[in-house]
């Protein structure tokens, strides 16, 4: 009899375990969504239609935010039965959006990005152009040359080190000077980054060649259509002469500021560009169930080796190069001193609606362990209160604040 007992207990047991795990599987497949960016589902429960739909659609992700309000201290929106919550940190946000109405930035966006997730940290447009950050008609300038300098080094064609005997003054913006000039001068790759000489990028783009130049181009998300999200558009060049000024940023390449800011998460991100998000997660009102966005692998774009050295002539840029003279850069290295920026700055003229000079900074600031990859772009008349590549220099500077107040919260990744 206690044998018989003792078979009861095991089987009993047995089948409770399995109850046990089986409830414990199917707790997490509904609640927690899945990693590797797409949500998790059962045979028995498959995420909404509305939420994968919004899980496949970067435009509809940011028509809803820009309809989210601030509510327990999370950007949220309610869609039917279902709730959005969002990713922006929302004392950064604040702090930018008080930029651009102090410094009365009439046609400029700022964009930041979690580096290692591609979580939508901070969108601000002007306040009369709400949706300046998705615009992809902006000339992308020399922020181009962070493409040709990729395909440069990643091919073994130069290091940062690399010397190329250029003609003309290093604004030039000929072709035919670069190669005819009698003004002969040696300059070396990371000065040339730096400095962005025209010549030396044009020079090195014929090295690279138009095959090459345009696959890294098509790697960092040029003429792509997936995702619904803003990315640039490049028209091939024609011939030799067009490839010089296509790698030197004078192409016919169009860009938004989201897609530059991908491009600079991509470089901090050891080379590796994730899909950016701006959705956190989606409860669904009625049955309680939570879906949950995760972070999601679009390409490896370049090596390590090669966004290290691209991240370290970035740094250049502000220790040495176009933006090193500027206020606000000045200011952050004397209160923020730990605060480390970097960055590839970006000018010319803006032809279609608004028309000015296009400025563009696009790259990273990290303080106290917190990476944060960034665009600013501002498109100003005869007179402006605040240059695009110091619209970042501020931002930096309001992040920076921010964590050493302890007001950002770990909303985002340590790297």
């Amino acid at each position: 009899m206690s044998r018989k007992l003792g078979y009861l207990f095991l089987a009993f047991s047995a089948f409770l375990f399995f109850l046990i795990v089986i409830g414990q599987t199917f707790g997490r497949e509904d609640f927690l969504g899945k990693e590797n960016g797409s949500l998790r589902e059962t045979s028995s429960l498959k995420e909404p239609s509305f939420v994968k739909n919004l899980e496949n659609d970067f435009l509809l992700q940011y028509k809803l935010f820009k309809k989210s309000t601030l509510e327990n201290g999370v950007y949220s929106y309610q869609v039917g039965n279902f709730k959005v919550f969002f990713t922006v940190l929302p004392q950064f946000q604040k702090a930018l959006e008080r930029e651009f109405k102090r410094f009365k930035v009439k046609y400029g966006a700022f964009v930041a990005l979690d580096p290692k997730t591609g979580k939508v940290l901070s969108v601000v447009s002007s306040l009369k152009h709400p949706d300046l950050a998705l615009k992809r008609s902006y000339p992308a300038a020399s922020t181009f040359k962070i493409i040709t300098s990729a395909a440069a080094l990643e091919l073994g064609i130069a290091t940062p080190n690399t010397v190329l005997k250029c003609g003309g003054l290093g604004d030039s913006c000929s072709p035919s000077v670069w190669l005819n000039s009698n003004y002969q001068v040696l300059r070396d790759f990371k000065t040339s980054f730096a400095t962005s000489a025209n010549p030396f990028f044009g020079n090195l783009g014929r090295l690279v060649g138009k095959k090459e130049l345009l696959k890294f181009a098509e790697l960092f998300g040029f003429n792509s259509s997936l995702y619904d999200f803003p990315w640039g558009v490049l028209r091939p060049p024609l011939d030799d002469y067009e490839v010089a000024l296509l790698a030197a940023g004078l192409g016919d390449v169009r860009v938004s500021p989201f897609h530059e800011a991908l491009i600079a998460q991509t470089v901090v991100n050891d080379g590796v560009m994730m899909k950016p998000y701006l959705v956190d997660r989606v409860v669904d009102l009625k049955t309680g169930r939570v879906y949950r966005f995760y972070p999601e692998v679009l390409r490896k774009v370049i090596s390590p080796k090669t966004a290290k050295e691209i991240r370290e002539m970035m740094l250049l840029t502000v220790k040495e190069g176009t933006v090193s003279r500027r206020k606000y850069f000045r200011l952050l290295s004397l209160k923020y001193p730990n605060l480390i920026i970097g960055g590839k700055s970006g000018t010319l003229t803006e032809r279609s609606y608004p028309e000015g000079r296009c400025e563009w900074f696009t790259g990273f600031f990290s303080y106290k362990g917190r990476k944060v990859a960034f665009s600013s772009v501002a498109v100003n008349g005869w007179t402006y209160y605040i240059s695009g590549y110091e619209i970042s220099a501020l931002a930096a500077a309001d992040f920076a604040k921010l964590l050493k107040g302890g007001k950002v919260r770990c909303a985002f990744s340590a790297r």
